[in-house]
């Protein structure tokens, strides 16, 4: 043989094994696929196998915590399994969310999502010990949570108008109590101090709850508090109302004005509420939690709990449009916060 024809012969012998082994490895990556769906599918028709928790990242009491216990206890009926309720507060909800973050992905351990943890945190926490969009495999928003402007009862004005009038005349005498740095209650006000030019000093709390204590006991004279509790306690007497913080008016205080009505047209904030579990979730778990989470959000018992509660079901979003739109809140919250001059703590 020649030796053209032997270079020709052993070219042609080493595309053929070349060929072999790309088959073969294609056939294994293939067989690999296969089992790995497989398995994930397995593994989403039996989940879940035991009970799973929702980290509410802010202290029991507040909206934030009774809306999660609702979804707890509807969740609870869906899958036949306990879904329970684990508050860790602290740092505007960021504790929480770092626990979720570092949690186990399987699936059993989900965090109560919000603004503050989602949104506001990456702009105001110069060290935040997780990345919102990296960390965290969204599943599905259920509430919408607006504010309302509130006073203690005494206070010396009976509309927006006059508050703010009172305000000026006095400036630096009145104080508003927030959820905490970084809350979204903290981050509405602060965007009215600057476009109504009035100078209130802020107090924050460790959740809503202590928050709306020191408001009653005439601790603080201002807060933005979650609608639903300001027509609770504005019935009662314990408080005065005088706009929300949405661009419509609220579907349980239809006689308050919304700002924008009153020419604040930049006011235009509410909380959201929604399950996100960690980042490396199987697909087939995070799947199931979408189906199961999405039914239960937009069922007409649970959207009669959540408004006996005071917030509003979350119109139905796939997880990939809940993602993206946890991407478009993060960008928001931040041009107000930078617009605002807050820097990060």
């Amino acid at each position: 043989m020649s030796p053209a024809n032997s270079h020709s012969l052993l070219h042609h012998m080493t595309s053929c094994i070349a060929s072999a082994l790309v088959g073969r490895i294609a056939a294994i990556a293939l067989s690999l696929a296969l089992a790995l769906s497989l398995s994930d599918g397995v593994m989403a028709q039996s989940f879940p196998e035991r009970p799973i928790k929702i980290v509410v990242p802010w202290p029991a009491g507040g909206i934030t915590d009774s809306a999660g216990r609702i979804m707890a206890q509807r969740l609870t009926e869906r899958f036949g399994t306990a879904v329970v309720v684990e508050n860790r507060a602290g740092a505007a909800g960021t504790i929480g969310a770092e626990a979720v973050a570092r949690a186990q992905p399987d699936g059993y351990t989900l965090l109560l999502a919000s603004a503050e943890t989602h949104a506001i945190a990456p702009s105001l926490r110069a060290r935040l010990p997780y990345d919102p969009s990296k960390d965290f495999a969204a599943i599905a928003p259920f509430a919408i949570n607006p504010f309302a402007l509130v006073s203690r009862p005494d206070f010396p004005a009976n509309d927006l108008r006059e508050l703010i009038a009172t305000i000026k005349a006095q400036s630096g005498k009145f104080t508003y109590s927030s959820a905490g740095l970084g809350s979204t209650s903290q981050i509405a006000m602060e965007t009215l101090k600057g476009l109504a030019g009035i100078d209130v000093l802020h107090v924050p709390f460790q959740g809503q709850a202590p928050a709306m204590t020191s408001l009653m006991g005439g601790q603080t004279d201002l807060q933005m508090l979650p609608a639903g509790s300001a027509q609770t306690m504005s019935a009662s007497g314990k408080i005065k109302v005088f706009a929300v913080t949405t661009h419509a008016r609220f579907f349980n205080l239809p006689e308050v004005p919304a700002m924008k009505e009153l020419g604040y047209e930049a006011m235009n904030f509410a909380n959201f509420f929604g399950l996100v579990a960690p980042a490396a979730v199987p697909a087939g778990v995070l799947q199931r939690l979408t189906q199961e989470v999405a039914a239960v959000a937009q069922a007409p018992d649970t959207r009669a709990a959540l408004r006996k509660l005071g917030v509003d079901s979350y119109p139905a979003m796939t997880a990939s449009d809940f993602q993206r739109f946890l991407e478009e809140e993060r960008q928001r919250w931040g041009t107000v916060i930078r617009g605002l001059g807050l820097k990060p703590e």
